[in-house]
């Protein structure tokens, strides 16, 4: 009886949301065509194609984020997982409405997948039932954070590891006679292939510097950006050579050596590590199998003379 509530809750929940989701997306499709029909010539008719779904998809998911999510993005949330979604690369202007929306929907989806999961296999007891489906439901809710921490990861470590480089290319063309800007500049268009994160980060600080944004304003954009705390010192270095009117080229390949030798330490540390790591497989592992492999013959033998022995 406790199962088949927990089945017929399951699903008023999904039917609803799912007539939720149908009103806002045909709703906004209906009053699309309504807008196209009063167009003048509007008799011939456009066929629907796929990219044109996109903008409804998206629309129907700010709107879903906007209606549940009021009072969980608000505030000081929604600035930080603003700031979260800006160090992965996602700079849209709804972005913490839509990637509300898609909690929302990865927690229905994982929620209805347990649903089904449980009516095949039936667990014993509709409290395991119930545990099965809540846990799903927050696994799915929690999936996209996940991925946006995997995202920012995957742009910290393609910036670290281009970050090297482009200092040194800045250094050349700031020692050859070139300023900072036209330097940045250089280093974006010379890495869009090599390090496409780090070329893409400096060509939108290179565009605020274009639309009119001080060099200093624009380059404590990229260090709130970067989710890198050596861009970030890189950032604050140039700022106060520039205020206090040092040279750039010395100040840069200073912090280049440092750089390398912050990596070489790294390196030296992460090597330090390595028999400590290695010791629980080896232990748990290689160990167990060797000892097989090796008194196994011992024991079969043992075996075969003692107990002829003792008949």
């Amino acid at each position: 009886m406790g199962l088949a509530i927990i089945f017929t809750m399951a699903g008023l929940a999904v039917l609803a949301l799912a007539v939720g989701v149908a009103v806002i997306v045909f709703g906004d499709r209906l009053f699309a065509s309504r807008l196209a029909a009063l167009a003048p010539g509007a008799g011939a008719g456009t066929p629907t194609t796929r990219a044109s779904l996109t903008p409804q998809v998206t629309r129907a998911l700010e709107k879903l984020g906007d209606r549940l999510g009021k009072g969980a993005v608000d505030g000081e949330k929604r600035g930080v997982l603003r700031a979260k979604l800006v160090q992965a690369g996602i700079y849209a202007d709804r972005a913490v409405e839509i990637f509300f929306a898609l909690r929302v929907v990865s927690a229905l989806l994982f929620g209805v997948g347990a649903v089904v999961a449980v009516a095949v296999f039936k667990p014993a007891g509709a409290l395991i039932a119930l545990l099965v489906v809540v846990g799903a439901a927050n696994a799915g809710l929690f999936l996209p954070n996940l991925i946006l921490a995997k995202r920012i990861g995957e742009r910290r470590t393609g910036m670290r590891l281009g970050l090297p480089d482009a200092v040194d290319l800045m250094v050349v063309c700031v020692e050859a006679g070139s300023t900072v800007t036209a330097s940045i500049q250089r280093v974006s268009r010379e890495f869009v292939e090599m390090h496409p994160v780090l070329a893409q980060e400096l060509e939108i600080t290179l565009r605020q510097m274009q639309a009119g944004s001080s060099r200093a304003d624009a380059m404590n954009r990229l260090a709130e950006r970067a989710p890198l705390d050596e861009l970030r010192n890189l950032v604050t270095m140039l700022n106060q050579s520039e205020a206090l009117g040092a040279s750039l080229g010395q100040t840069l390949r200073v912090f280049a050596e440092e750089m390398r030798r912050n990596r070489f330490l790294e390196a030296e540390r992460k090597a330090a590590e390595l028999p400590v790591k290695m010791a629980i497989p080896l232990v748990f592992f290689v160990f167990p199998c060797l000892m097989g492999v090796i008194f196994t013959p011992v024991v079969i033998r043992f075996i075969r003379v003692l107990f002829p022995a003792m008949g």
